[in-house]
């Protein structure tokens, strides 16, 4: 009989100025039809038993109702806003809650919005015994759950990223706004990539995961533990590449969405060279699952923790947001914690995130990012540092710009003076004669004070100079 996807619910939202195809089963031959907003639409299911029909674009409003009717039932949907639609993924960091968090404002505590609609996704795992695992060996690893209004209630146990994320949307869009939130504590980024894409792209993954080195090992032992009470000779797990894919993602039947936001990287920062490669595929995925070659996808660098790869980690963040286009990243390092992996205040890292789609997908004239380096030169008296987004370039503290550092040989790093002119640095450094090599805030944690007028932090990076010129010091 007639059954929808499961994010068909009450209050829910759906993405505007696109064609919108409804999908959903019923029995084979039967006539679907579908009515919301004074559209009608019908068609035939399929042998397959699947039907789709795709509806007018809608601007933003509601709400609506959706009837979907078949000669033998109807499903009523109520209370339907049309917006925007984003998905909300990666680890812990990102399932961080509003009520686990710490506000850097008062005027950033969270309000009711009957316009802010929440489809939270959550594992329904209480304790790994036989029977949770076989559910998991299914793809059962998802609770139920439905969207529902923004109350105080429901924000309290929603992430808070993606609150502070969809109420800077809100409050400059003034649209409706709907958040998916599906995100997994300790999940690694091969998790969330389809399989085919890994089979074709990257199989090394796929072999023998439980063992592999290719995956972080505290994965690994986390999975291991999870498993021993299972006799089943079938064990998968929520961190086995592209389960996350089949169980979370694959289930939304290519809901529309604008686009998505990550927070991941905590369980993929042993192997920089491998993450660098499966974030391309985590974004090439997506946007194939979702039939979007432009789809944006903003995610946040790595904070500040005094793990030893994660200046090159974050470095490497970084480097892809000109590698992958529509893309965007946002600074968290002067927000870390050196001995938290869970920074506490998330409420500035979802607004640095709207602040990417905001500029980047919707076109405001605001500034998407903090400083990011563009060039380094060598000029008379010493190397200057040109950035993006440095208009109004200063520092958080007030004092001189900190944890520049330079080198003719790589590895062989001095601290350098660094001052700020004309919204660029220049550092110098009596220790090293010719100046190849700078690097900037980089400690795994790192108190570097960097800023643009926005306030905005300015990134981690490592740059040789590519046109080096030797300098003539005295």
């Amino acid at each position: 009989g007639l059954k929808l996807p499961q994010l068909y619910t009450d209050n829910m939202v759906l993405q505007r100025n696109i064609p919108l195809d409804i999908t959903g089963v019923s029995n084979a031959g039967d006539e679907v039809k579908v009515l919301i907003n004074g559209q009608k639409k019908s068609t035939i299911t399929g042998d397959n038993g699947k039907w789709c029909v795709t509806l007018e674009p809608m601007q933003a409003g509601g709400p609506y109702v959706l009837e979907v009717k078949t000669k033998n039932k109807t499903e009523v949907i109520k209370n339907i806003l049309v917006g925007e639609v984003w998905l909300c993924s990666g680890q812990s960091n990102m399932s961080w809650m509003v009520n686990q968090s710490i506000l850097s404002n008062d005027k950033n505590k969270p309000v009711s919005d009957t316009q802010l609609r929440l489809f939270h996704m959550k594992s329904s795992v209480k304790e790994w015994d036989a029977p949770t695992i076989n559910g998991i060996n299914n793809l059962e690893f998802y609770a139920p759950t439905s969207w529902t209004e923004a109350s105080l209630e429901n924000i309290e146990s929603f992430s808070a990223i993606a609150y502070h994320y969809g109420k800077a949307l809100r409050d400059s869009l003034s649209v409706p706004v709907g958040l998916i939130c599906n995100s997994i504590g300790g999940s690694n980024i091969e998790s969330w990539i389809s399989r085919r894409t890994l089979e074709s792209e990257f199989p090394l993954i796929l072999l023998d995961w439980i063992n592999n080195d290719f995956i972080y090992e505290w994965v690994r032992t986390r999975a291991a533990e999870n498993l021993q009470k299972s006799t089943s000779k079938i064990k998968r797990h929520p961190f086995e590449p592209a389960y996350l894919y089949d169980a979370g993602i694959r289930v939304l039947e290519k809901y529309p969405i604008k686009g998505a936001i990550w927070y991941q990287g905590e369980s993929n920062a042993h192997n920089i060279e491998s993450h660098k490669e499966l974030f391309s595929l985590l974004v090439k995925s997506w946007r194939s699952y979702w039939d979007n070659s432009e789809m944006p996808f903003y995610y946040v660098q790595l904070s500040s923790l005094n793990r030893p790869s994660w200046c090159w980690f974050r470095d490497s963040q970084r480097r892809l947001t000109s590698e992958i286009p529509h893309t965007g990243m946002a600074v968290s390092s002067d927000l870390g914690d050196s001995l938290n992996v869970h920074p506490q205040i998330k409420d500035q890292i979802g607004m640095r995130l709207a602040r990417l789609a905001l500029n980047k997908t919707y076109n405001l004239s605001i500034v998407p990012s903090g400083p990011l380096v563009k060039s380094v030169t060598c000029e008379a008296g010493g190397v200057f540092i040109t950035f993006d987004y440095a208009d109004g370039l200063s520092t958080s503290d007030g004092k001189e710009p900190s944890i520049f550092e330079v080198a003719e040989f790589d590895g062989l790093f001095y601290v350098a003076d660094a001052e700020i002119i004309d919204n660029r640095i220049k550092v110098t450094c009596d220790k090293v004669k010719n100046i190849r090599y700078v690097r900037y805030g980089w400690q795994p944690f790192t108190r570097s004070n960097l800023i643009n007028g926005a306030l905005l932090p300015a990134s981690t990076f490592r740059s040789k100079i590519l046109d080096f010129q030797i300098l003539h010091t005295q």
